[in-house]
């Protein structure tokens, strides 16, 4: 099958889409499938590359700034359709599609942000195209609404029951709509794979035999990194070595200035609390994740927002390492309380801080949860599955246009 994975950013750009679309399309190539990756530009990055056997085309059309920019000149706000524009992105994707002779469109996101993308490849879909939309997450804005009413699909994905409910109400019309988990590679993300690196990463961060915490996040408001550093403050009380390393990242499809203000508001708190030698911030590799895992003593992911579903817990268990992670959203879908790892409440760093210790204090308990961690992502997060259940939609949508 050749298929055109579609959304704004790809790897090398940071993101919870980006790290599931690289693993959706890797394993598609894996079972011999043809893969195009039609993605928006970035500064860094080739118009086209080959990464892992995905033919990566990266086209400014589908920069979501470039056009913001556009629909502003042309005297048109983000929310509100501009049908030149929407014609000339309907012909950017079928010369697209013809050229590379697609036979399926699965497109990510495109419910929100600009209504140009989803409306140009519902248009196609009304022609004939088969195409299958991922809703990553959902706001309560006119827009989301507004396109989720306006816009046809094969099929309409969607990564945890908490997205699913929000998109029913929305939409209560939607007859196409399921929940596909999201999965991981699990050799990639395994206790033996993390080893591999563990040592070098432990010597260029420092670690040493300190008791490292492990919050992997975009520093944006909502990730909860505020509280993260309030619960270390705690921490650092019965262990004042204690080290936080925060997956910090200057890269990402949106949000900039929510991301610029978040870094400011963690730094004052740091300075604040005199963390600083007890905090590092910096980025990594998608690839050097698992390394940096296996140096955790624990991973936490205390979202205050509402997290669609969070790929962290389940590369952390994956990994064997137990995952606390706060009542979000989706999280409370793949972390089994008290089995492998801790649910706490939102923007309660004291609880946080409380089963952080508690695992600290005791590792034949961490060693458990992380066991039982590694075991359940197996039985339900692998990307063989997610990739399997996928390509089934991919087939239904293609003989609904043969029979058609």
């Amino acid at each position: 099958m050749r298929i055109c994975i579609t959304h704004f950013a790809f790897c090398p750009t940071t993101g919870g889409v980006e790290s599931h679309l690289l693993e959706l399309c890797s394993e598609f190539v894996r079972e011999g499938h043809a893969v195009f990756a039609l993605v928006g530009s970035r500064p860094d990055s080739p118009d086209y590359e080959n990464i892992n056997g995905i033919e990566v085309h990266r086209r400014n059309w589908l920069n979501i700034e470039t056009l913001r920019e556009r629909k502003k000149n042309g005297g048109y706000a983000p929310p509100v359709a501009w049908p030149h524009l929407q014609d000339e992105i309907r012909e950017n994707f079928r010369a697209f599609i013809d050229e590379h002779r697609i036979d399926v469109v699965h497109a990510h996101n495109f419910h929100h942000f600009l209504p140009e993308y989803g409306m140009a490849l519902s248009q196609l879909h009304e022609e004939g195209l088969p195409t299958v939309m991922t809703i990553h997450e959902v706001w309560n804005e006119f827009l989301c609404e507004d396109l989720l009413q306006r816009t046809t699909w094969d099929s309409i994905l969607t990564v945890s029951k908490h997205v699913a409910t929000g998109i029913r109400i929305q939409a209560p019309h939607l007859d196409n709509l399921r929940v596909l988990y999201m999965g991981i590679d699990t050799d990639r993300f395994s206790p033996e794979t993390g080893a591999k690196d563990a040592a070098r990463w432990n010597r260029e961060l420092g670690i040493g035999k300190r008791p490292m915490i492990l919050h992997p996040a975009r520093m944006l408001p909502w990730k909860g990194v505020v509280y993260s550093v309030r619960a270390l403050d705690i921490i650092r009380r019965e262990f004042p070595d204690v080290l936080l390393i925060v997956t910090d990242t200057p890269d990402i499809v949106d949000w900039a200035d929510e991301l610029k203000g978040c870094k400011e508001e963690v730094r004052a708190e740091i300075e604040q609390r005199k963390l600083d030698k007890n905090v590092l911030c910096r980025s990594f590799a998608y690839t050097d994740l698992p390394a940096i895992y296996a140096n955790a003593a624990v991973v936490i992911y205390p979202t205050i927002g509402e997290e669609p579903f969070g790929l962290v817990p389940v590369e952390a268990m994956s990994c064997g390492r137990p995952a606390i992670v706060a009542r979000s959203g989706g999280l409370v879908e793949s972390v089994v309380d008290g089995e492998t790892g801790y649910i706490v409440e939102r923007r309660d760093e004291k609880r946080l801080a409380g089963k952080c210790l508690e695992l600290l204090h005791d590792r034949v308990l961490a060693e458990k949860l992380g066991e039982a961690g590694r075991k359940h992502v197996l039985e339900c997060f692998r990307r063989e599955r997610m990739a399997a259940e996928t390509l089934e939609l991919y087939e239904q949508a293609l003989c609904r246009r043969v029979l058609v």
